[in-house]
């Protein structure tokens, strides 16, 4: 435990219980990251009370009330709590729900240890993933805020799957994996989904563009979000962003809307993919421009992609940086259950070292861009009034992102979290 841990120690929230009343706490003199790339860091003071930021204060600080904990961050860095952006934690076997809320308690702790404090998960069980987020709401487990999709596809998709999810009983027929065969299915179908608690509606295959775009309208019409696979087979990547969707997920995905046709067929194109798709800029960049133009946000997963060979997804990232796409930081990737690195700061280096982001640009992804794909508009900035989600860092990140793999200390709604 570091020196600026031991001295807040009592004030905390120890194990998985929320045990701090409400109080003031006021970091001074730290290197404050705000979260959108445009503004400059600057050496300041955040105070925080009652879960939020109060103020940011770039002045000498006068009358600091004696109630309030005053933390001297001098040589250090505040920067706002992180957010995956695609996770799945409701996905694995779950026939014995003991060990796999153990497994997924583990790794919920494990994110909040690595200064992530927010995920949005990309569809699994909804009834298994709402009692995850129920247990860190209510203090009952660290972690972060979970916000969680239901998974809509066509009955092939379903079909193709066989008894692999869930057992296969109710495989396309429940309220979070969803076979939509026609237009008709749609309305009950959301309506079903945002009883489970679901934030999102992930579209994700065997779908027509008129069925993509019946699922975006329904779901923006019934106040939940659209995200969708970049390309959904048969359709196209430009069916998908025209569709409006709020964001599109894997940019391998789309090096397959130059592939002629009005469709696609989901073999052919992976086919051709491994032998080696060259990809077409002029196709490419058509692509980009319409997602800029509806402010579709690109989940290009790098790191998944590095990892399967799709060569072609860090150079679309690097692209759609370069014409203003609005990028988030999703890993899809596996988390571990004790204190190891994550697999978002792969994530984030990739965004750098490939992709041409700045440090900047790269932790306004994993931050306020975050937030907002997921519809989020109190947290992923260091300014007066969020949520008080914030890190302090013991380095700049702005010239290593190995400063986030540890966290000094990790700030969520207000409360110190110790381990």
């Amino acid at each position: 435990m570091t020196k600026l841990k031991v001295l807040v120690s009592l004030l905390l929230w120890q194990g998985a219980v929320y045990a701090q009343k409400p109080n003031i706490i006021l970091l001074k003199n730290a290197t404050i990251i705000d979260g959108d790339a445009n503004v400059k860091p600057r050496i300041g003071a955040v105070l925080i009370e009652n879960g939020l930021v109060k103020s940011v204060s770039f002045a000498p600080l006068k009358g600091v009330n004696s109630k309030t904990t005053v933390i001297d961050c001098s040589g250090k860095f505040i920067t706002p709590g992180l957010m995956d952006a695609h996770v799945h934690l409701g996905t694995g076997d779950l026939k014995n729900l003991n060990s796999a809320h153990s497994r997924a308690d583990s790794i919920m702790a494990n994110l909040l240890r690595h200064g992530i404090t927010t995920v949005r998960d990309m569809a699994g069980n909804a009834p298994f993933l709402a009692e995850c987020k129920k247990k860190v709401e209510k203090g009952k487990q660290a972690g972060p805020d979970l916000y969680y999709a239901a998974q809509f596809a066509g009955p092939g998709y379903f079909k193709m799957l066989g008894n692999g999810r869930d057992g296969g009983v109710d495989l396309g027929n429940t309220a979070w994996y969803r076979a939509i065969s026609s237009k008709a299915d749609v309305k009950p179908a959301i309506l079903e989904a945002k009883k489970a608690g679901v934030t999102g509606i992930k579209i994700y295959a065997d779908l027509s563009k008129e069925l993509i775009s019946e699922i975006t309208n329904e779901a923006h019409q019934q106040g939940l979000l659209a995200w969708a696979h970049g390309a959904i087979f048969p359709s196209k990547p430009m069916d998908v962003a025209k569709s409006n969707v709020n964001s599109m997920s894997h940019a391998n995905d789309l090096v397959f809307q130059q592939i002629k046709g009005d469709t696609i067929e989901i073999g052919a194109a992976w086919a051709q993919l491994y032998k080696g798709l060259k990809l077409d800029d002029q196709a490419r960049d058509q692509m980009l421009l319409e997602m800029k133009k509806r402010g579709t946000f690109l989940d290009p997963t790098v790191f998944h992609a590095e990892n399967n060979r799709m060569v072609n997804a860090a150079l679309i990232t690097r692209r759609a940086n370069e014409l203003g796409v609005k990028i988030v930081t999703g890993t899809d990737w596996i988390y571990p259950t004790k204190n190891e690195s994550v697999p978002l700061l792969d994530e984030m280096k990739l965004l750098i070292d490939k992709c041409g982001l700045s440090p900047l640009q790269v932790i306004q992804s994993a931050t306020i861009n975050g937030a907002l794909v997921t519809g989020l508009k109190d947290r992923g900035l260091v300014r007066a009034g969020k949520r008080a989600d914030l890190l302090i860092l013991n380095s700049d990140p702005l010239k290593s992102l190995d400063a986030f793999d540890q966290p000094d200390m990790v700030i969520k709604e207000g409360k110190i979290v110790v381990f």
